[in-house]
């Protein structure tokens, strides 16, 4: 089965299972445009190769960039300097080159895989990843910042739609 009919498939039985129309145009978005089949198998095996839950890192990637050329390939930074597909801020993370996307995917995949295991959660390591680990230090838990909070739950209610399972 093509993967574009697997998802209309996915999509008609998420709506006949109640999901929203924008559950369902986001994922349309994240799994489906010319960016994201080119890197979904790249993050999927990075997925893979840390034991990432399955789209987990290709939401967060999706999340961070859009998959929009123009900030993958640097034309477009954030004001707080992130570059690239997975949003690296280079004077923190200097080890990396952001502008390239395999090793931003693989670092990123590392990061988040490291955050999971500092703070026990998928949730945490996804605010600890938009926010900081000092932040989710500091508040015991995900900040109360609007940004960090719809950052969680949109990617998580994104894969479990998508996967159909309780990713936390």
């Amino acid at each position: 089965m093509k993967r574009e009919t697997l998802y209309l498939l996915l999509a008609g039985l998420a709506i006949l299972a109640g999901a929203t129309y924008s559950v369902i145009k986001v994922m349309a978005m994240w799994k489906t445009s010319s960016n994201a089949l080119k890197y979904g198998p790249l993050l999927n095996a990075t997925e893979d190769k840390y034991g990432i839950p399955r789209d987990l890192l290709f939401r967060l990637a999706y999340q961070e960039s859009h998959f929009r050329s123009d900030i993958i390939d640097g034309s477009t930074a954030s004001p707080a300097g992130a570059q690239g597909i997975m949003q690296i801020v280079p004077a923190y993370h200097p080890g990396v080159n952001p502008l390239d996307p395999a090793a931003a995917i693989d670092y990123a995949g590392n990061f988040l895989v490291s955050l999971y295991h500092q703070f026990g959660s998928w949730a945490l390591a996804l605010a600890a990843y938009n926010a900081g680990p000092g932040n989710v230090r500091k508040y015991n838990g995900i900040p109360p910042f609007a940004e960090t909070q719809a950052y969680v739950s949109n990617i998580l209610s994104d894969v479990n739609a998508a996967n159909g399972t309780a990713i936390a």
